[in-house]
């Protein structure tokens, strides 16, 4: 609650502290938001000037705070209260504003929850004449972290679009990739050390496209019943006329050619060109995606086809076999397809599970 009490009984014995800078000129107020103490806030501000006069000496607000630290509470709590609607697209004293700042800190929930509200201004440049995009684009590393893998596509996805090229001014990029390769005796060119990023990951997808691929041929010839012995029907399956047989065949039918094709686009990657690594990478992760999720499919119709006569095992099957598969197409699909369009419905399509790899991957810091 950040000692809200506390906060509480210095206020009724001596409430001009609530604006009282500390020696890094900031107030109670902006370390509350640094926190993500929105109890707090709600306390302090009956002791607090107009929102817009409660600024640092850099000109940043309670909402450029709380987007830089992470703290989507506060944020939320800011964008629902009119009150502070005069926050949304201030700008500090290099001209940032919240979500410029939310953006180069890789805050992927704080950027999803400004871009989705209309009153952002997302075109709007900084100093140094770059948008929220651009200038978290100065950010990314080599090897960018799931963070920046989820802002990206929320930026994107937000539709934030890109300051034109004559606008951008000398800025100090940190980009840990130089546009040209660097030449040094402990040091590779950019396009080789790429080409070694990528490398393991075509070599994990093309060890899991072949374990795919093993184990839906094995089911092919080990049918869920097993062959009929007699004639004249003789090595048939003997469940042949069932419907989950059915779907069964064809679900490990697509998963078996699906990862066939991503282990065969995948040995095309491994001949080393940087583009046609990165062309094989994106055909093969949604067939990889298409063969998990049939060889599930696949899996859950075998034994619910076994297990029919038992009616409540039966059902039991079909419904954990359903909550998990919807739990693989929302980890799988983010990685599969991209979630960087700004189209309306698939924004919203894609909105689901951009949340829940937010709250599974722990991407947004909770509050202290």
């Amino acid at each position: 609650m950040g000692y809200l009490k506390q906060v509480r009984f210095i206020l009724d014995k001596f409430a001009p502290s609530a604006i009282e800078k500390d020696k890094s000129g900031l107030l109670p107020i902006h370390w509350a938001s640094i926190k993500g103490h929105v109890a707090v806030i709600k306390v302090l501000l009956p002791h607090c000037p107009e929102p817009r006069e409660l600024l640092d000496q850099n000109g940043c607000s309670i909402l450029h705070f709380a987007a830089e630290s992470g703290k989507s509470e506060v944020v939320s709590y800011i964008l629902k209260d009119k009150q502070f609607e005069v926050l949304i697209n201030m700008k500090d004293k290099q001209g940032n504003t919240a979500l410029h700042l939310a953006a180069t800190q890789w805050h992927p929930k704080i950027v999803s929850d400004l871009t989705w509200d209309s009153r952002v201004n997302l075109a709007l440049e900084n100093d140094k004449g770059m948008t929220a995009l651009d200038a978290a684009e100065c950010y990314i590393g080599n090897a960018s972290s799931f963070q920046q893998r989820l802002t990206w596509p929320a930026l994107r996805a937000g539709g934030v679009p890109r300051a034109l090229p004559r606008k951008i001014r000398n800025v100090d990029r940190q980009i840990s990739m130089p546009t040209e390769p660097i030449k040094s005796e402990n040091s590779m060119p950019t396009e080789t050390i790429k080409s070694e990023k990528y490398k393991d990951r075509v070599n994990t997808l093309l060890l899991v496209s072949t374990l795919v691929a093993t184990i839906t041929f094995a089911a092919g010839f080990t049918m869920p019943g097993g062959y009929n012995n007699s004639d004249p029907y003789e090595g048939m399956a003997t469940m042949l006329e069932k419907k989950k047989f059915h779907l069964f065949i064809f679900c490990d039918t697509m998963a078996m050619y699906s990862s066939i094709i991503v282990a065969v686009s995948l040995i095309w990657a491994q001949l080393g060109d940087l583009k046609l690594m990165l062309v094989a990478l994106k055909l093969a992760l949604p067939l990889l995606g298409i063969a998990l999720a049939m060889m599930s499919l696949a899996f859950m119709a075998g034994i619910s086809l076994v297990v029919s006569k038992l009616r409540w095992l039966d059902n039991a099957i079909l419904i954990t076999g359903v909550i998990f598969l919807v739990i693989l197409l929302a980890l799988f699909f983010p990685l599969s397809f991209p979630i960087s369009s700004n189209n309306c419905l698939l924004r919203c399509i894609f909105y689901y599970p951009f949340c829940v790899l937010i709250y599974v991957m722990n991407a947004d810091p909770k509050t202290d």
